[in-house]
């Protein structure tokens, strides 16, 4: 009778010797709540704050107008714009200092090959080469239109708040 000494006295349950655990959440005995399978508690949410409002290098919410002033102003006084714009805040934002540099860069770009353009074929025609002057207007159109599609590329990508670099064969560095 050795087995019926080392159980229960009358072989059902008995109490067990360590005591029960604690209740948990809202009085309930059981066993301890797995969140998500990790076994703790779900850690803490992250600390709340205001989500970083402006790109790299913009300064004030009014630095991505100034910026699309330097492009899209030249549709209306040219390279003027794109000056204005440098010229009054570049010491204030990074941001409208890279995009009215590179709106001032392709306008001044632009105004070099057209009037070197231009005099090529003032050249020619006095000379009474017309394929010279047919060239260098050919030259003058498509850069004004390769200006023009990049003046709306520049426009977007500041709209957007990027950094964007019109290509040097576009837009000569001279501005930085």
């Amino acid at each position: 009778m050795a087995d019926s000494e080392s159980g229960p006295p009358h072989g059902g349950w008995h109490p067990p010797s360590d005591p029960p655990p604690p209740p948990g959440p809202g009085g309930y005995y059981g066993p301890p709540q797995s969140y998500g399978g990790y076994g703790g508690p779900p850690p803490p949410p992250p600390p709340y704050g205001p989500p970083p409002p402006y790109g790299p290098g913009i300064t004030g919410s009014d630095d991505t107008t100034w910026a699309l002033l330097g492009y899209l102003g030249q549709f209306v006084i040219g390279f003027l714009a794109p000056l204005i714009v440098y010229l009054a805040r570049k010491d204030e934002s990074p941001f409208v200092r890279f995009h009215g540099a590179q709106a001032l860069n392709l306008a001044l770009s632009y105004l070099a090959v057209f009037f070197g353009a231009f005099a090529v074929a003032i050249v020619g025609a006095m000379a009474r080469l017309p394929a010279l002057a047919i060239v260098a207007i050919a030259a003058i159109f498509a850069f004004a239109i390769a200006h023009l599609v990049y003046l709306i590329i520049g426009a977007v990508k500041a709209g957007r708040r990027e950094m964007y670099r019109i290509p040097a064969g576009l837009c000569w560095r001279m501005i930085r």
